[in-house]
């Protein structure tokens, strides 16, 4: 192992969606410029197979990457179905492959930028300088930006309700035009519950493809054949039969209130999956990292400690008492999601699982659940707001 004694303004761990997403940033501000940024990526030669879905208003920074978005979305429920056009929104799909090879290669042809391959095992602070430890080299930086993140290692040490979101994704084109391309299905819980969270995603790309999505909330992964069974059964209740695979995506989303920036310090700032910059409650990702990114782009202007920084919000509480709420009673998913799209506007839940929803909206989406349930649930976790807020 060789020490590598130039010493980088940022070293960012991890060219997933956080990292590059930070590189962009960083790339387009020319505040930069003259800062030497250092991305180490593990695995840069077969990029993620991920689709990131969001909802946001109509144009923004991202359209470019932008694959499909619908200005129509369906939640569908045995007891509630309802059919929403947005007028102020639109929900998008991005692609992982084409979203990370655009901005590696945008940021491989800037001066201040160098990107290698290799494995971040560690990091070592001191008062004016981290060393980053890899497979092969040790690295100097000012500042560390991490996005590796050990879920396993999480679960283990965190005394709060962990559940996984997982899923396994089809993407299917059929010989004839079958999808109307225009609307989206966001939840679709008209399937077998298995005393757990479950529901499908429908996202149509074309009118004869599109990303079918079977997605759990739970406590432990299914075996791979049973993915595969109720995605086929699915489809079949849908009457398709006939249909070619021509990708699929498997992926595990951490959902857990856990406070990730305990973890941060000085030097070294936990950012993406790895700071807790997953909607604990919904899985959702890539506007947390983008809206959490514009926050840290200020702090590093400011020159501000890591460690001083802070991404909290009162939503993380709701966050918290939901998942508790399904930690105990996982088969009520769809009993509480369907009481949450019945009693308020799609534009409304839109603003709440954004944060950035007003006291009085998030107020009236608290009392469409059970109070009694949810009442027990503040007052078990109410020690932990306590200390976290404190």
């Amino acid at each position: 192992m060789t020490f590598m004694k130039i010493k980088y303004d940022y070293i960012i761990c991890g060219a997933g969606l956080s990292g590059l997403i930070l590189a962009n940033k960083i790339f387009e501000d020319s505040d930069f410029d003259n800062k030497q940024i250092l991305i180490i990526e593990k695995n840069l030669s077969d990029p993620l197979n991920k689709t990131w879905c969001f909802w946001e208003k109509k144009n923004s920074s991202w359209d470019d990457y932008v694959i499909k978005s619908w200005d129509k979305l369906l939640f569908n429920s045995p007891n509630f179905k309802n059919e929403t056009f947005l007028s102020e929104y639109s929900y998008k799909m991005i692609k992982s492959e084409f979203f990370i090879k655009s901005i590696l290669q945008k940021i491989r042809n800037s001066k201040n930028f160098k990107i290698i391959e290799d494995d971040v095992l560690g990091f070592d602070e001191s008062k004016d300088r981290v060393i980053v430890k890899t497979k092969s080299n040790k690295y100097l930086a000012n500042q560390v930006l991490n996005s590796v993140v050990d879920i396993e290692k999480i679960k283990s040490e965190s005394s709060f309700p962990f559940l996984l979101q997982h899923f396994l994704g089809w993407t299917i084109e059929t010989e004839h035009d079958f999808f109307d391309d225009n609307k989206a299905t966001i939840m679709d819980f008209n399937i077998d519950q298995n005393n757990e969270t479950r529901f499908f995603y429908v996202l149509p790309i074309s009118q004869n493809k599109a990303l079918i999505e079977f997605t759990i909330f739970s406590k432990k992964l299914l075996e791979k054949k049973n993915y595969d069974i109720e995605l086929k059964k699915y489809l079949s209740n849908l009457n398709l039969f006939k249909y070619d695979i021509v990708e699929k995506e498997f992926g595990v989303i951490p959902m857990t209130c856990h406070p990730f920036d305990n973890s941060n310090t000085d030097r070294i700032l936990n950012i993406g999956t790895a700071g807790g910059w997953t909607k604990p409650s919904s899985g959702y990702t890539f506007k947390y990292i983008d809206k959490n990114t514009d926050k840290l782009i200020v702090s590093l202007k400011n020159n501000m400690s890591f460690s001083k920084i802070s991404f909290k919000s009162r939503h993380w509480i709701y966050d918290l008492i939901l998942l508790d709420v399904l930690f105990f009673k996982n088969y009520m998913g769809s009993v509480l999601f369907t009481k949450m799209f019945s009693k308020n506007s799609m534009k409304k839940i839109f603003s709440f699982l954004d944060n950035e929803s007003s006291l009085i909206e998030e107020l009236k989406i608290a009392s469409s659940f059970p109070k009694v349930i949810f009442t027990k649930s503040l007052l078990r976790n109410l020690g932990k707001i306590l200390k976290y807020y404190l």
